[in-house]
């Protein structure tokens, strides 16, 4: 009866062992794979003709788009996103945020007084966003966004 426990035993030792194995090389491929099909985006935003100075974007796949948000900083008029923060190809509805000081400030007991900032671009390119792109494979992926205060 022990040789028979014994032998069983071995058995699912070597196919836990081998689940494992093939556990993660699946992963492995997944992440290389995944790598691969990201994309690098890059490009402008300006606000009335002028390059928007600080802000942030933010790529959200559409339905039938696979793959990460993804997004980056908006820095004098510029953001790159790399391929390693990237997404994938497909078509994507675009947030592009911006903040100032609103002149309102708080008193925290802990951290003392502090300015509010108020987000300054319309909706409609933020959490009602009408911006949308598409990301291509294997191509150079440069966006221009022009945007209107009004």
């Amino acid at each position: 009866m022990k040789n028979v426990l014994y032998c069983a035993r071995k058995k699912l030792q070597r196919l836990v062992v081998g689940m494992f194995g093939v556990a993660v090389l699946a992963t492995m491929l997944v992440i290389g794979c995944e790598q691969n099909l990201r994309q690098a985006v890059e490009g402008t935003v300006t606000l009335d003709d002028q390059p928007l100075p600080k802000g942030t974007i933010r790529f959200a796949p559409q339905r039938g788009t696979s793959g990460p948000t993804s997004g980056g900083d908006v820095i004098d008029g510029r953001f790159s996103i790399p391929p390693e923060g990237a997404t994938f190809a497909g078509k994507f509805r675009v947030e592009i945020r911006a903040s100032r000081p609103s002149g309102v400030i708080r008193h925290d007991p802990d951290e003392g007084d502090y300015e509010l900032s108020e987000q300054f671009l319309p909706a409609r390119y933020n959490e009602k966003s009408e911006l949308t792109a598409t990301v291509k494979e294997g191509e150079l992926n440069e966006l221009v966004f022009a945007l209107e205060s009004e």
